[in-house]
């Protein structure tokens, strides 16, 4: 088991991110404007989901841009979303 990658999933705006350039990749600007959140958070969680190996970035002129490693990752966000929902899984906040 790795648990750097679901130390990395359990933040909410970093799955968020995930599911906004699951279809295509995107700058940090086009992101931030997306998920309406500050540019400089919104880099702080890129740099770490590109740390556990989640994001993929491609540098195009003086931009980054991101989009997700593997497929795969969507898939095992959506299963334990759908687990999560077939356990009834309280929220304890």
């Amino acid at each position: 088991m790795n648990d750097r990658l679901f130390k990395c999933l359990v933040e909410s705006n970093r799955r968020r991110i995930l599911y906004c350039i699951g279809e295509k990749e995107m700058c940090v600007n086009t992101i931030s404007d997306c998920l309406n959140l500050e540019q400089s958070l919104v880099s702080h969680h890129l740099k770490e989901l590109f740390r556990c190996g989640l994001v993929e970035r491609e540098r195009r002129g003086k931009k980054n841009f991101y989009s997700v490693a593997d497929p795969k990752i969507l898939e095992l966000l959506e299963k334990a979303h759908e687990l999560g929902d077939s356990l009834e899984v309280c929220n304890l906040d």
